[in-house]
């Protein structure tokens, strides 16, 4: 911990081998608590504040934490703008609502008993394209909460952990993350886990429970730096609320036997009746009538207690009834053992005109799920702070109020739909085909239609059934399950706490923990861990997964029964898409002036697209295959033979040596061959590149054959390098930049080996005499 001018405060932390960076002092001094956060270039700044209540007034007890958690990408901390028309920083994207749960995730179990508003908000400021933010916004928004006056139980931190060539690395980089086999967000305190979200590419359950103790052992220096930070600089604590003991006394001597005779009750509507009955009776009971209390002795029994102690009481008086009953009986409310799944019934397909669907019905839990399959055009685009993503694969996950027989809000999807949907699609992901073996978008949707705990579980199985259904030969079928935890909410939960397996809505409302965690027999493809107590150890994790890998296995058999494998044909009114490799050097002519050439082939042929990449991969798409077929000869006999033979033994080139850079000049450039867009040349032996038809001339270039003839020696800039580390070459800026000289100006043409016309006769006779 460095002071340094002004009232600035800087806290240095080392973790694998890097140094964040936290200070405080200098922004947001009028919030509760505001740090900025540094890790490399990456910068964070974020805030603290609650609500104040008024003087000499305590804060009222509560159910439920009310916090709010924001977090903002902006697009200049990558030196961006929207491309839209509205070019200020609007509606969050998915990935800002997805960091904005796994913030709130790892720090609300933390703030029990707390009961006033209070909000987060987190913003990356600046962005190195190589150390990741989201982690930063976690330990950010706990440093923030640490030095205000927002009574936080404990510190929590956290850390990001891939596996990469075999290889545990924290704290990756983002090339390290984009080849790595599993990564996995994990929060905690110094005692336990708080939170975990990740993915993998069919981890083993060791392996997992082995990158999360590696992450864990990462979170306690930090959380133990923040702990030291807030002694150092922080405000005084508010206090918290905590129940009184009498309280709960009272509920229970009152309200157990009413609770323990509506916990035998199986069929949800019964219950709920059956738990509001018994709440009733407990506030009737508890609660004193004002006459009744202006009447009292002072001694008298039957106190006045606030509703919402005894609300608070009931609550914690069932959870512990719970727990008795599966401990003591071995049976859960709907008479299921601990290890049990609910009944699964599996229907597919289920819609007439959709490419692929499945209704998947677990206990009270239903998902009805299609499969959509397109072209490149149907690839969802992801704005990111690395630019916009293109998804082949992507998931859209709906719950509508009707699902839960309630009445509510249906539009745009709320922050559980995009934090469910995007579990869902990770889990999917891994078992998803390769492009060159099924080069179709894959686009799948899942509608709830009845909730009664861990649906988005229930929409993995249901939309792999629907993919194999449409006839996407996935690698593997996957299925998922969500396990729960029945524990005090002040402890940390061991090795042998009572876990339960496919939980219901109820045991998922009054348990302290829903881990979700999808994969086949072999591994596990996601996995999203939510507490509600003050954390897991590493035993439970354990305990957790391998228990959740038996569901598993039994929900994958049953999905086996129902359909063993993926459809060999593709639906009637699936497109067809039928692959045709073209040399990259014929694209001009496949698509002709205008679009004019391929336009024809769409029109000719009934297609539905014809797409053609950089590469020269042509895909015709249309619902009749045999179309597409008549269409893929069409463009094979665009492609003359000449043309096959000298791209072939071109490709065959390879350039090994250094590349050019941006701003580099390169002279004497011999033109290879020439295309309607442009003309290639060979900057090095071996390197060719395109110098497209606008960067040729600082003047329209009507027709490109009367300018330039292969052979011909050209000047060229490099102006760019893309992704693809291709280069962008320019000779029009050269000849704006550059004034001729004695050699051919900068960006001129060196005619190829011309002969050289004989000058007119009347300029090769000598003068006549003078007379």
């Amino acid at each position: 911990i460095r002071d340094g001018d002004g009232g600035k405060t800087t806290l240095l932390i080392k973790s694998a081998g890097r140094v964040i960076s936290i200070e405080t002092g200098v922004l947001g001094r009028l919030a509760g608590g505001a740090v900025t956060i540094r890790d490399g270039e990456t910068v964070l700044y974020t805030t603290a504040c609650a609500e104040r209540a008024p003087a000499g007034e305590a804060a009222k007890p509560s159910d439920f934490t009310p916090l709010r958690v924001d977090y903002f990408e902006r697009s200049s901390a990558a030196g961006r703008t929207n491309m839209g028309f509205f070019k200020r920083d609007g509606k969050p994207s998915d990935r800002e609502v997805l960091i904005s749960r796994v913030i709130d995730r790892s720090v609300r179990p933390l703030l029990l008993g707390w009961a006033q508003e209070s909000q987060l908000l987190s913003w990356v400021l600046s962005y190195d394209k190589v150390h990741l933010p989201s982690a930063l916004a976690v330990i950010s928004s706990s440093a923030a909460m640490a030095i205000s006056e927002i009574p936080m139980r404990k510190p929590v931190a956290c850390v990001r952990v891939a596996k990469v060539g075999g290889e545990l690395v924290v704290n990756p980089t983002r090339d390290q993350v984009d080849r790595s086999e599993m990564e996995l967000i994990v929060s905690g305190t110094k005692d336990a886990v708080v939170m975990v979200e990740g993915e993998a590419n069919f981890a083993s359950e060791a392996e997992v429970v082995e990158a999360i103790a590696v992450a864990h052992k990462h979170v306690v220096p930090i959380t133990e730096a923040i702990e030291a930070f807030a002694r150092e600089i922080g405000k005084e604590k508010k206090e918290l609320y905590n129940l009184p003991d009498d309280v709960m006394e009272r509920v229970a001597e009152v309200g157990t036997e009413l609770v323990d005779e509506a916990l035998h009750i199986g069929e949800k509507q019964v219950r709920g009746a059956a738990f509001d009955k018994a709440s009733q009776h407990i506030f009737d009971s508890l609660l004193a009538d004002e006459g009744a209390d202006e009447g009292a002795d002072e001694g008298a029994e039957n106190p006045v207690f606030d509703r919402e102690d005894i609300k608070i009481a009931i609550k914690r008086l069932t959870i512990r009834r719970l727990r008795n009953m599966v401990e003591t009986e071995s049976r859960r409310i709907d008479s299921r053992g601990v290890f049990e799944v609910r009944p699964i019934q599996i229907e597919t397909p289920v819609l007439p005109c959709t490419h692929g669907s499945a209704l998947f019905t677990r206990g009270t839990t239903q998902a009805l799920a299609t499969t959509t399959l397109g072209d490149s055009s149907m690839q969802l685009i992801d704005p990111t702070l690395h630019g916009d993503v293109s998804k082949r694969f992507y998931l859209q996950y709906n719950f509508p109020p009707c699902s839960v027989g309630e009445v509510g809000r249906v539009g745009a999807p709320g922050r559980r739909e995009v934090g469910h949907g995007d579990l869902a699609a990770r889990g999917l992901k891994p078992s998803m085909p390769d492009v060159a073996e099924f080069p179709y978008t894959v686009r799948a949707e899942s509608l709830v239609t009845q909730s009664d705990g861990s649906s988005s579980m229930a929409t993995v199985c249901a939309c792999s059934l629907a993919m194999m259904d449409a006839g996407v030969p996935v690698k593997s079928p996957v299925a998922g399950v969500a396990m729960g935890l029945l524990v005090d909410p002040t402890t940390v939960a061991d090795g042998n706490s009572l876990i339960l397996t496919d939980i219901l809505g109820f045991e998922d409302a009054l348990g302290m923990m829903d881990f979700k965690v999808a994969g086949n027999v072999s591994g596990i493809t996601s996995l999203q861990l939510d507490i509600k107590n003050f954390g897991l150890s590493i035993g439970a994790v354990e305990k957790t997964l391998n228990q959740a890998k038996e569901a598993r296995t039994h929900i994958l058999a049953q999905m086996a029964n129902a359909l063993p494998s993926n459809r060999m044909h593709l639906a009637a009114s699936a497109p067809k898409i039928v692959t045709v490799q073209i040399p990259p050097a014929s694209i001009g002519k496949l698509i002709g002036p205008g679009g004019k050439m391929i336009k024809s082939i769409i029109e000719t042929f009934s297609l539905d697209s014809c797409d053609v990449s950089e590469e020269g991969v042509v895909k015709c798409m249309a619902v009749d295959i045999e179309k597409a077929k008549q269409a893929k000869k069409k463009i094979e006999s665009l492609v003359s033979e000449d043309e096959k033979g000298p791209f072939n033994a071109r490709e065959k080139e390879t350039y090994t040596g250094p590349m050019p850079k941006v701003g580099e000049i390169l002279r004497n450039c011999k033109i290879q061959w020439i295309e309607a867009y442009g003309v290639f040349v060979e900057l090095k032996p071996g390197l060719k590149a395109l110098c497209h038809i606008s960067e040729l001339d600082s003047k329209r270039v009507e027709n490109i054959n009367d300018k330039f003839k292969i052979g011909d020696e050209i000047d060229v800039k490099v102006i760019d390098i893309n992704e693809k580390n291709q280069l962008k070459l320019s000779r029009r800026v050269l000849l704006q930049d550059n004034a001729s000289g004695g050699r051919p100006a900068a960006g001129g043409v060196t005619p190829a080996a011309r002969p050289k016309r004989r000058p007119p006769a009347h300029r090769t006779q000598p003068k006549p005499p003078p007379s």
